[in-house]
């Protein structure tokens, strides 16, 4: 019979050879709301992509809270045949799995996934319902199926 002492003894083993609870992916991508992602694509990274529309994109938390495990997230985006025109749209994210953060954008206006890449990095994918940002003439839309603005891997940095 172990006694007490054996007894914690061997419980305290046990808890520290036990992997420790991996971080959900909204605490790995966003651990606070200073954290933002961004790319600006080079001239010549869209001469080597002519279907590729759009130039640059980021994503920024929104500092309102929204119950947890929830988050608000802006998506700021250009196309490369509206430079000047920079369009948003808040997105409503939640945990989709272990690996993702699942978004849906506000007004009904489609969807994408964020995951952690290497390095840091974000991997934002249009989702199956795209994603459709209002200009002032109309919708641009960025398809899951369709053209070259499936996916972004964006880098981390100080949000503006």
């Amino acid at each position: 019979m172990v006694g007490q002492s054996g007894f914690y003894a061997t419980i305290l083993i046990l808890l520290a050879a036990a992997p420790l609870a991996a971080d959900s992916p909204r605490e790995v991508l966003f651990p606070s709301d200073a954290v933002c992602y961004a790319r600006a694509y080079s001239a010549q990274h869209l001469a080597d992509h002519p279907v590729q529309r759009v130039s640059p994109i980021a994503l920024r938390p929104e500092g309102a809270k929204v119950e947890d495990p929830a988050m608000l997230v802006w998506v700021t985006i250009s196309f490369r045949d509206r430079p000047d025109e920079a369009l948003e749209a808040l997105a409503y994210c939640q945990v989709q799995d272990s690996t993702r953060l699942g978004c849906i954008m506000e007004g009904d206006a489609g969807a994408f996934t964020i995951a952690a890449g290497k390095k840091g990095s974000a991997l934002v994918s249009v989702e199956k319902a795209g994603m459709a940002f209002e200009t002032a003439t109309g919708f641009v839309t960025l398809r899951a199926d369709a053209g070259d603005d499936r996916s972004f891997l964006l880098q981390p940095g100080p949000c503006p």
